[in-house]
C-alpha cells in the first residue's frame, strides 16, 4: 500500500512540475512580448522629441536692394530654411529629416511585426512563482526521500550478496568435523529430526552464525533456523543436553519469527551425558554433578549402539522397500531391543512424491510372521498412528500392519532371525 501511495504522489508532483514549468513559458513569452511593445513605444517618443526639435526658425533676406548679391545671403549669416519632405530640392535641414522619417518608418515597421500586446497580471505571475517555487521545495523532499530509499534498498542487497558469498565458501575444517560428530552423537542417542546445515565458525563461546533444519515428529513440518551464536550444555543430574540459538529466525509453515532475546533451546532428554562431553569437549558445557545410579549402572541394557542401530535400521529399510504396501514405510528411530522386540520407535509413511502421509511412534514393535497363512506383519503397540489430520492410539494390545509382497521365509533371512512368530 505504501508503494502505491508513494508512486501516485511522485506521479502527481511530475505532473504540476510539466504543468508549471509549460505555464511560466507562457508568462515569460507574455512578458518578453510587454517589454518588447514598451521598447517601440519608448522609441517612437523619442523620434517625436527629435522631429519637434527640427523644426526651425525661418531666415530673414537682406532688404538692401542696390547690393549686387541682393535677395542673396550674406557670407556672415547664415539662412535655414524649413525642410520639405517628398520634395526634390536639397537644403541644410534635410539630412536630419531624413534620417528622422526612416527612423520613424523603421519604428513603424518593428511596431506592426511585433503588434500590441496585452498587459501583464501580475497578481497572477506572483502566484505562480510562489507555486513553482513551494513544487520545486516539495520535488526536492521527495528526491532526498527516494534517495534515501535508494540508500537502504543498496545496503540491504549489498548485506544480502555478502551473506549469499560466505554461504558459498565451504565450512572450515573443524567446523565441520564438530557438526558430524554432533549428528552422530544425536543419532546414537535415537534423535533423528535435527540436521545441521552449516555453521561458519567455533570458539569457547560456541557455533557461530548457524542453519538447521528441524522435522516435526511426524515429518509433516519442517523448521528452519538460523542464528549467531549456539551454545550447548548439558545438565548431568538430569540427563538433559540442550542446545540453545541466538539472535536469529525460526520459519515454520512460511511464518518466520524472530529468536527471543534469552534464546530458542531444543532439549534432548535422557541422552548419555558423558558421550556428548567426551566427543564433544569443545562445545559441550557440562553443569552439575551425575547421579550415583548413573556411574554404576549406565545405560539401559536394552540400548543399543549407535553401529548396531544403523546396521537394523539399514535391514528395515530393504524388508520394508519390498513390501507392496499403499504408502513406501521407513523406520527412522529405534532406541533399543528386548525378547525379539524393538524399542521406542517411529516410522514414516510416504506416497509416489515422498511426501509424508501417515507416521507411527509406538513403544514396541515386532516383524510377525504367520507361516501357515503366508502373512507378513508388524506388530505395533503402545503408540500413536496418524494419518493425515486423523489420529488414533495404538493400545497394549497391539496394531497389525500388513506387509503384502513379504514371504515369512524371506523376512526371516533379512531379519536375521529377529521375528515373532504368530
Amino acid at each position: 500500500m505504501t508503494s502505491w501511495f508513494t508512486r501516485i504522489l511522485l506521479l502527481v508532483l511530475l505532473v504540476s512540475v510539466v504543468a508549471l514549468v509549460f505555464e511560466t513559458k507562457r508568462m515569460a513569452v507574455q512578458v518578453g512580448d510587454a517589454e518588447r511593445a514598451a521598447a517601440v513605444w519608448q522609441q517612437r517618443a523619442e523620434q517625436a522629441e527629435q522631429l519637434q526639435s527640427l523644426d526651425p526658425d525661418v531666415g530673414k533676406s537682406d532688404p538692401d536692394a542696390g547690393q549686387p548679391n541682393a535677395g542673396q545671403p550674406n557670407a556672415g549669416e547664415s539662412r535655414l530654411e524649413k525642410p520639405v519632405v517628398g520634395s526634390g530640392s536639397s537644403t541644410v535641414g534635410e539630412p536630419n529629416a531624413a534620417a528622422a522619417a526612416a527612423a520613424a518608418a523603421a519604428a513603424g515597421t518593428e511596431g506592426e511585426r511585433s503588434g500590441p500586446s496585452a498587459p501583464v497580471n501580475l497578481d497572477a505571475f506572483t502566484k505562480l512563482q510562489v507555486d513553482l517555487h513551494t513544487t520545486r521545495q516539495q520535488l526536492a523532499a521527495v528526491s532526498q526521500l527516494l534517495e534515501q530509499r535508494n540508500a537502504e534498498i543498496e545496503q540491504r542487497r549489498a548485506a544480502a550478496a555478502a551473506v549469499a558469498e560466505a554461504s558459498m565458501k565451504p565450512m572450515p575444517a573443524g567446523v565441520r568435523l564438530c557438526l558430524d560428530t554432533l549428528h552422530e552423537c544425536l543419532r546414537s542417542e535415537g534423535y533423528t529430526h535435527q540436521r545441521f546445515l552449516r555453521a561458519g565458525s567455533l570458539d569457547d563461546k560456541g557455533l557461530h552464525d548457524v542453519e538447521m533444519l528441524e522435522s516435526s515428529r511426524d515429518g509433516l513440518a519442517v523448521a528452519f533456523l538460523t542464528a549467531k551464536l549456539m551454545t550447548a550444555t548439558f545438565d548431568r543430574s538430569a540427563g538433559q543436553c540442550e542446545l540453545r540459538f541466538f539472535e536469529g529466525h525460526r520459519a515454520v509453515d512460511g511464518e518466520r519469527a524472530g529468536l527471543p532475546e534469552e534464546g530458542f533451546a531444543i532439549v534432548f532428554n535422557d541422552v548419555d551425558g558423558r558421550l556428548f562431553e567426551g566427543r564433544l569437549p569443545y562445545l559441550v558445557r557440562g553443569e552439575g554433578a551425575y547421579p550415583a545410579a548413573i556411574t554404576t549402572t549406565g545405560r539401559a541394557a536394552t540400548d543399543v549402539d549407535a553401529g548396531t542401530r544403523r546396521q537394523w535400521l539399514s535391514r528395515f529399510d530393504k524388508l520394508l522397500g519390498q513390501a507392496a504396501t499403499k504408502e513406501s514405510w521407513r523406520v527412522t528411530r529405534l532406541k533399543g531391543m528386548s525378547d525379539g522386540q524393538f524399542l521406542t520407535v517411529e516410522l514414516i509413511g510416504t506416497d509416489e512424491k515422498n511426501l509424508v502421509k501417515s507416521s507411527v511412534h509406538c513403544g514396541q514393535m515386532a516383524v510377525e510372521i504367520d507361516e501357515q497363512a503366508g502373512v507378513v506383519s508388524l506388530l505395533l503397540r503402545d503408540g500413536v498412528l496418524r494419518r493425515g489430520t486423523l489420529e488414533s492410539t495404538i493400545t497394549r494390545e497391539g496394531y497389525r500392519m500388513l506387509l503384502p509382497g513379504l514371504t515369512p521365509k524371506a523376512t526371516i533371512d533379512a531379519m536375521l532371525g529377529m521375528v515373532v512368530k504368530k
